[in-house]
């Protein structure tokens, strides 16, 4: 009977707490990262007797037990399957153990169950005068923990008691907001964010919460935050900016905008009602004058290195490029296509004089030729100048490359310092940043156009050659020949390369870029052409070769194999005397092989070529602009440099120019300016009904977390939970029900108010077509011309402007 007394006493005693005897499931670690990775818990203190074993439960009862709780709890995390016994850890605290007791890194018991136990755990400690403000040897907090694993219901609980500070900083001066944001944990984000968090907090290298996201790759807190209007401008101590990061490390993924374009969006702001827009592009050519040593890239540079074609065609980063054409392009490509064409046609001048036959012994006759000397004298100083410039080039491009890995291995070597033992996967990353440094090269061998100069430079000085030497030695025809020869393909060689400067010319960058395109793809049809040709070309010669006029040689074997592929006169029939069963094996099966099946393969290869840079067209000429602009502020002197950064920085702060949305010049504009608004405000529709039923979802996931927080609080199911489980699944279904006719009734409201706004819509059509509408006449909407411009905003759905119903294509010819 004493026995039955007692177990009811200690059940009355824990009875609230026995919901929390397990595991919280809300410790959503994410897809890929465990949650050792994600924080590695406790570890225990190293003992001088080197047990670092700790005791079952039913021994650290006993009164010679050393256990204490933190060792219980160190226990506790290798077997998940175990259930915490509150009247265990009440007899450690009357035999003295301390609850804030810290392990080799000074975490205590509160850490480990802010990761993923129960609140109810953490109430209870708290009872038993468990710290949760307390700091582990690094600055962490339970916040921090609860914060970084995703945990919301701990973060909720820990800032209800008070007793952690939301704004509470680290060692680096990190906030759980920071740690929220660099380990992707949105939902404690939006918790923290809630509750007032400061979203401009810096860290010890003066770092913002977007920021931290930024440089570690974490997309979805990174939109988060920028939903939030956090400052995408921000710049770290050494001028790094968080904008740059974002185009660096976010590229866009499938259909979505990559998150630096949807940062760039604030940098852009319409004032319809005053009819203004303003560009601030002092946020996006940030200032590093200001930051000794530092060797931060501007978000512009990134974007071109990266090939970052839908960022590049954002409106800002348009204006930039405008802005940056208009200060020094266009007078700088001035120049450098002006010396460009004279030192091109001075040496074309040349060329066509050295075709021109010899009248005399000597190779020059003055005074007659006196102008080729000048103009030798000119070709030669500004082939010796493009070289000079080609190697100051070369030189600053590796010393650039140099002290940006430089500096940016000491940024990271800087974090590597702070890194938590028991957070690896931090730590993981930046030592791969460190690594990956070492395979980078320079810039300048990845442009095509600096090896296609050194092309030239070479063929020039071959032709110098030639010409010295045909000089010397006057009576031998063929060295005069030979540099003819070399002088003619240089001359081709010459006129292409003016092709690198015309590319920043918006109209004639995308050809450029297509003609590069082309020649990859002709390079890749050649090699397969050659699988091919060249056992064809033995196999003739075996055959033909020699008997024959037109394969009496090797060359002309080769040539004659290559017209067969263009289905030209190839002498058949003297192959059909020599051999007539290997005549029609060899033409027949090389001619199916080369003429149809090569020949369509690369009209195939460069229709796809011209596709893609086509349908990238104005972004490809962007890209091209941007890349020379870019070359052309490098090498401006500090005085235009100073001068174009000071024009940024007070008449581009913001660069305020006029705005009209409703200009347009016809009525074709018009649909298409209408079509455009039903667009954006359809878009609107959509997101309100996206985020009432993500409310709704919410709210029926939180009512199930409330009823069955005694059943879903261990990340390991068992047969007693499935069978409580049961007997809750008939009034979940009732209320699934309920909430499948609300999400009904807003999606009708919805569809309501999409109906009115395209109502309106089509009011404003008639209002518009009434004004542009000649005196006397009626005027009304051509449906074909509204279908038409809908068609290409809309093309997997149709929507009637006139009645403002959606309707699918297929659904209406049945």
């Amino acid at each position: 009977m004493a026995s039955d007394e007692k177990v009811s006493w200690v059940q009355n005693q824990y009875a609230k707490y026995i919901p929390s005897k397990k595991r919280s499931k809300f410790n959503k670690d994410k897809p890929g990262r465990t949650s050792s990775e994600t924080y590695g818990g406790l570890v225990g203190v190293p003992y001088e007797d080197g047990e670092s074993s700790v005791h079952l439960p039913e021994e650290v009862i006993h009164e010679e037990s050393s256990s204490t709780i933190l060792k219980y709890f160190i226990h506790l995390a290798k077997d998940e399957e175990e259930q915490i016994n509150f009247h265990l850890i009440d007899t450690l605290i009357k035999d003295g153990s301390d609850v804030n007791e810290g392990d080799r890194f000074g975490q205590t018991v509160m850490h480990e169950v802010a990761k993923s136990w129960h609140t109810d755990v953490a109430q209870f400690l708290i009872e038993r005068n468990a710290d949760i403000k307390k700091p582990d040897k690094y600055g962490i907090t339970p916040l921090h923990v609860a914060a970084a694993v995703d945990y919301p219901e701990m973060v909720i609980f820990l800032l209800k008691h008070g007793g952690s500070d939301i704004h509470m900083t680290t060692n680096t001066k990190q906030t759980p907001l920071h740690y929220a944001a660099k380990y992707d944990a949105v939902n404690s984000l939006k918790v923290l964010l809630k509750n007032e968090a400061d979203t401009n907090v810096r860290d010890y290298k003066q770092r913002t919460p977007l920021h931290l996201a930024a440089e570690l790759d974490r997309s979805e807190a990174a939109r988060l935050l920028l939903n939030f209007k956090c400052d995408a401008s921000v710049q770290d101590d050494t001028g790094q900016s968080c904008l740059t990061l974002m185009v660096v490390n976010m590229p866009p993924v499938k259909l979505l905008f990559s998150e630096a374009f949807l940062a760039l969006d604030q940098f852009h702001v319409k004032d319809r009602a005053n009819r203004k827009q303003h560009y601030f592009l002092n946020h996006v050519e940030p200032q590093t004058s200001g930051f000794h040593g530092t060797q931060a890239r501007s978000p512009l540079e990134v974007i071109v290195q990266s090939r970052q074609l839908d960022i590049i065609m954002h409106p800002v980063i348009q204006k930039l490029i405008e802005t940056k054409w208009i200060s020094f392009g266009r007078k700088n490509i001035a120049i450098m296509l002006s010396l460009n064409l004279l030192f091109i046609l001075s040496w074309t001048a040349l060329g066509i004089a050295s075709s021109l036959p010899r009248t005399e012994e000597v190779p020059y006759k003055f005074p007659e030729d006196s102008w080729r000397i000048i103009v030798i004298f000119i070709a030669l100083g500004l082939t010796l100048y493009q070289i000079v410039e080609e190697f100051k080039e070369i030189y600053q491009s590796k010393i650039k490359s140099k002290l940006w890995k430089e500096w940016r291995k000491r940024e990271l070597e800087k974090d590597l310092k702070f890194c938590h033992p028991m957070w690896p996967e931090e730590k993981e990353y930046l030592q791969k940043g460190v690594e990956d440094l070492q395979g980078m090269n320079t810039a300048y061998l990845k442009d095509f156009w600096n090896v296609f100069d050194w092309i030239v430079y070479f063929l020039l000085f071959a032709v110098i050659l030639t010409h010295i030497a045909d000089i010397v030695v006057r009576h031998n025809s063929n060295l005069h020949t030979s540099h003819v020869r070399v002088f003619a393909v240089t001359i081709i060689f010459l006129w292409l390369r003016l092709m690198k400067h015309a590319r920043a010319i918006r109209l004639l960058g995308p050809f450029i870029v297509m003609l590069g395109k082309i020649t990859k793809d002709v390079l890749k049809f050649l090699f397969l052409y050659g699988e091919f040709y060249i056992p064809y070309a033995c196999a003739f010669w075996i055959i033909f070769g020699g008997h024959v006029s037109n394969m009496s040689n090797v060359p002309q074997l080769l040539f004659t194999i290559f017209r067969i592929t263009l289905v030209d006169d190839y002498n058949f029939e003297d192959m059909y005397d020599v051999d007539p069963v290997m005549a029609y094996i060899l033409c027949g099966t090389f001619l199916g092989v080369s003429a149809i099946l090569c020949i369509n393969l690369l009209i195939a290869l460069l229709a796809d070529t011209f596709q893609r840079v086509y349908d990238n067209a104005t972004a490809n000429a962007a890209m091209q602009q941007a890349s020379t602009l870019l070359q052309m502020e490098e090498n401006l002197n500090k005085k235009n440099k100073d001068k174009f950064a000071k024009h940024i920085q007070t008449n581009c702060a913001p660069l305020t120019l006029f705005y009209d949305d409703d200009l347009t010049v016809d009525q074709d504009d018009d649909l298409k300016k209408v079509t455009i608004q039903i667009k954006e405000e359809l878009g609107e529709l959509m997101h309100l009904v996206k985020e009432r039923k993500q409310k709704s979802e919410l709210s029926s996931t939180q009512k199930k977390r409330n009823n069955h927080g005694n059943i879903k609080s261990s990340p390991r199911w068992n047969q007693t939970n499935n069978l409580q489980a049961a007997t809750f699944q008939q009034p979940e279904t009732s209320e699934s029900l309920a909430m499948l006719i609300a999400n009904q009734q807003e999606l009708s409201n919805a569809m309501l108010q999409m109906n009115q706004r395209l109502q309106s819509l089509e009011s404003m059509i008639q209002q518009r077509l009434q004004a542009s509408a000649p005196p006397g006449s009626v005027p009304s909407i051509n449906r074909e011309q509204v279908e038409t411009q809908q068609n290409r905003a809309f093309p997997d759905t149709r929507i009637n402007i006139l009645t403002g119903k959606k309707y699918d294509q297929d659904a209406s010819h049945k």
